[in-house]
């Protein structure tokens, strides 16, 4: 079965207003926006039918086409798996890889792993889970997930220094169905989803969400210190 790539972006994060076009520069020393690195990083995976970037923001669409990708303009949206339910909807599109835009240093061959996932498992959701940096257990800006037997059983964007060898890092990449989506995006958003900022909350205990194991350190793009992280991984 064909599988898509949907990048949601908007301008208006909370924590980084902007945060798509921000410029990160590369080992080839150019400073590209971020939405169009993630772009790159999706269409080196070599795996998917078609990759779009889901957007609010027509500054961000015409950055996003002036560099050959795909765009769609979406309305406003609590969450970027809502954003991508929308953009999945007008598309007439099943399967989706939600890659969100602040991953410009994502490993391809681990989205092809999501994808391979999902064709296998179209009823349930996928994620990724990495290495969490003990360093890095009371930053909030890190989502943590709990795994047991390949499922997540939690998720949470704090836990104590004693309990982090028992929790992954979080990786910014959701992939489903039409009937996910269309589920998903039916429900409300739930009181603990709002209070942990994490919209995957709303699914969790309702459908399955796989766990694929990743050996590479996740790096997103949250805050604006993050952007030098970024750029030294890439150099």
């Amino acid at each position: 079965m064909a599988v898509h790539c949907i990048v949601p972006a908007r301008m208006g994060s909370s924590r980084f207003p902007g945060k798509p076009l921000v410029k990160i520069f590369g080992r080839d020393n150019v400073g590209k926006p971020m939405i169009v690195r993630t772009l790159e990083r999706a269409l080196l995976a070599e795996c998917f039918d078609r990759i779009v970037c889901a957007t609010d923001s027509e500054e961000i669409a015409e950055v996003v086409s002036r560099a050959g990708f795909e765009f769609i303009l979406t309305g406003p949206a609590a969450t970027g798996s809502d954003r991508v339910a929308f953009a999945a909807r007008a598309l007439d599109l099943d399967l989706v890889v939600n890659l969100q835009g602040d991953e410009p240093l994502v490993e391809p061959s681990v989205l092809c792993d999501v994808a391979a996932t999902l064709e296998k498992h179209p009823d349930e959701w996928v994620t990724v889970a990495c290495p969490l940096n003990p360093a890095e257990a009371g930053l909030k800006t890190v989502v943590k997930v709990l795994v047991k037997d390949d499922y997540a059983v939690d998720f949470t964007r704090w836990v104590a220094n004693e309990d982090a060898p028992r929790w992954f890092q979080h990786q910014g990449i959701y992939a489903y169905s039409r009937v996910c989506r269309d589920e998903f995006s039916s429900l409300p958003q739930n009181e603990v989803e709002k209070e942990r900022s994490l919209e995957q909350m709303r699914i969790l205990g309702r459908r399955p969400i796989r766990i694929v194991q990743s050996k590479y350190p996740s790096i997103s793009v949250d805050v604006p210190s993050d952007v030098n992280a970024v750029e030294a991984a890439f150099k």
